[in-house]
C-alpha cells in the first residue's frame, strides 16, 4: 500500500497458508460445529467480543447436545459436573468461558481483548476435543482392555 507522496505504508502481514484456524472437531455435530465456525470467523475479523459471545453459544450446545438444559449455563454446567459428563478442570474452564461470554455479551462497554478471544477459543475446542473424541475413544479403550481380561 502507499502512494508515492507518502511512500510505502505496510499492514499487518496476514497467512494466507496455513489457515490460523483451530480445527473443529469432526466428531461434534453439525450446530456446534457451525457455532465453533462462526466464533472463528469473528475472530478473524477482529471482531473478539463476538467471538467470545459465539464460545458461550458453543457451550450452550454442548451442553444441549448432552441432554442438559437446565434455566441457565451455569446450571447445566454444574449438571454436567455432577453428572461426571465433565470433570473438575473442564469445569472450570467452561465457567470462566461462561463468565467471559456473559461479560461479552452483557458488558455493552466491555471489549474482549485478542488474547483473551484467543485462549477462550482454544479452551472452547479443547472441551470439545474431549467431549466428542477423547472422552468416547477412552471409553472404548476400557471396554476392550475389559473384554481382554474377561477371556
Amino acid at each position: 500500500m502507499g502512494n508515492i507522496a507518502e511512500g510505502d505504508i505496510w499492514e499487518t502481514p496476514i497467512p494466507v497458508f496455513p489457515t490460523a484456524d483451530l480445527r473443529v472437531n469432526p466428531n461434534a455435530p453439525q450446530a456446534i460445529q457451525e457455532a465453533f465456525d462462526e466464533a472463528c470467523a469473528c475472530y478473524r475479523a477482529n471482531a473478539f467480543t463476538a467471538s467470545a459471545i459465539m464460545c458461550r453459544k458453543t457451550l450452550e450446545g454442548i451442553c444441549a447436545v448432552h441432554g442438559v438444559e437446565e434455566r441457565t449455563l451455569a446450571a447445566s454446567l454444574r449438571k454436567m459436573s455432577d453428572d461426571s459428563v465433565i470433570d473438575s478442570r473442564l469445569f472450570e474452564w467452561s465457567d470462566m468461558l461462561r463468565m467471559a461470554g456473559n461479560e461479552a455479551a452483557h458488558g455493552v462497554g466491555l471489549s474482549i481483548a485478542q488474547a483473551d478471544a484467543k485462549d477462550m477459543l482454544e479452551f472452547t475446542n479443547a472441551i470439545m476435543d474431549y467431549l466428542f473424541s477423547y472422552r468416547d475413544r477412552f471409553e472404548a479403550f476400557k471396554a476392550r482392555r475389559r473384554q481382554r481380561q474377561n477371556k
